[in-house]
Formats: structure tokens, sequence, C-alpha cells
């Protein structure tokens, strides 16, 4: 009833806030997000120009799935503006056990959307479970080569295991992995100067270990995805969602 209300009518922040604290206190123990997986309907991508207004959107179909983030997407210089590249990690479905946040097979995917012709071609980059893919920031809405991932053991639901690099030109992933009961988070790159090659610096981010309820700081070569330094922490850094780094006047990349 929720959702169909949502559908029709806008509400305050304060109400939709207060729907999702109740939520969270009602229903099966693990139900808290007010969502379901609607498989009735269509999955779109919405195309809008940079100067242009909700009513510029184009609409373009794709196959059922769900994407919470992007690797990156970009004019393609080629087809002179004729066509946009999307790399994203696809989920074949997700919100489908009640409300609980379940995602089914995942994979990297690359979307053309050809603005003449009117659609989108779909095209399978790596089938490996992932998520939480980062490309080099300089790069963000601009043709690219590599990006970085967190791959998961078991399939979706399972646990993080490995980082792994994608060279979308070659349509070829490296992976490394960290040890029985080492869970990596998402990586961010840094290059090693302002003007660096793409894969020119080091991935950073957070690797759990649960043999000690310790997390480490790991650096890894970004080329070769060698481990370069580590910085033991005396706790536990929770997986979180996103981290960046930014640049600090003397003091080089800082996370933030």
């Amino acid at each position: 009833m929720l959702t169909r209300l949502a559908e029709r009518h806008a509400a305050p922040d304060v109400v939709v806030r207060a729907i999702m604290r109740g939520s969270e206190h009602s229903g099966p123990p693990g139900v808290g997000m007010p969502y379901r997986w609607a498989p009735e309907r269509q999955a779109r991508v919405g195309v809008m120009p940079r100067e242009g207004t909700a009513a510029d959107i184009r609409w373009f179909e794709v196959q059922p799935c769900y994407v919470f983030h992007p690797l990156n997407a970009y004019d393609s210089v080629e087809s002179q503006g004729d066509r946009i590249v999307l790399d994203v990690v696809r989920h074949e479905s997700v919100f489908n056990s009640g409300s609980r946040l379940v995602p089914q097979t995942q994979s990297l995917d690359r979307w053309t959307v050809n603005l003449t012709a009117g659609r989108i071609t779909e095209e399978r980059l790596d089938d490996t479970a992932q998520e939480f893919p980062r490309v080099d920031e300089r790069l963000v809405g601009r043709d690219y080569r590599y990006g970085y991932a967190v791959g998961y053991s078991d399939g979706a639901s399972g646990t993080p295991a490995a980082i792994l690099k994608h060279d979308v030109t070659t349509r070829h992933a490296q992976s490394v992995a960290f040890g029985s009961g080492r869970e990596p988070g998402e990586f961010v790159f840094v290059p090693s100067t302002a003007d660096a090659a793409e894969d020119d610096g080091v991935a950073m981010g957070f690797v759990y270990d649960r043999s000690t309820d310790r997390s480490d700081l790991v650096l890894l070569d970004a080329q070769t995805l060698e481990t370069v330094a580590t910085v033991h922490l005396p706790a536990r850094v929770p997986h979180g969602f996103h981290g960046n780094w930014v640049p600090s006047d003397g003091l080089g990349p800082q996370r933030s």
C-alpha cells in the first residue's frame, strides 16, 4: 500500500523518515527497507543533455535488472557524440526476498546507448560477482581503460574476497586475495603524481581480518596488484560503502 502511495504522491521528508523507521521495527527480522522487486516493471536508462531539463530526458529499455553503482560512463569519441558508453555492475534482481536486500547474480556489463537508433546494446565484460567499482577520479565521465572492484566469494550473497582490476580495453581482469578470513572493502586509486598514467599509482583500501577482529589499510601497486605497504590498525574498521581521496596542501592525497 505504501509503495502504491509513494508512486502517486510525493511525501515530505519527515513522513518518509517516519515510514522507514517504522519498517525497521515491524515485520520479520531483517526487513527494514520499504522496497520490493517488481518484475512486471520495465528497466530503463534515462539520458538527459547536460544543459537540458527533465523535459529533454530520453528513455531506453534494458533487460530487467538493478544497478547500484556504475564504474564509469562517457561519450564515445569514435561515434561523434552519437553513442554513450556506460559500464555498470548489473544485478539480475534485488529486494526479491521480502524487503531484504538480497542481490542475485551480478556482473560487470557495458551498455552502449545509440542515440540515433534509439536503443541500447548490452555486453558482458566480466561475470565475477562484484560491487563497489571505482575508476581513476581524473577520468570520471571520460574514456578510460582501468577500473577496480570488490570481488565476492560464493556469488552475490557471499563475502568480500578479492580486489579486481579491470582492463576494459582487453576485457581482462586481474584478481588479488588477502588470505582466509580477510575481507577487502572498496579500494580507491591514487595517482603517483597529478599527471601520472592511468594506472601509475596505488589502490588503497581497508581489509578486515576476522581472526583478529582488526583491520589493515592496504596499499597495492595499481599496475601489478602487489602489496607495497600495510598499515596495521588497532581496531576494526566496519565495512563502509565508499571512500574518497582528496589533495591536501603539503600532505599529498588524504582519505576522507
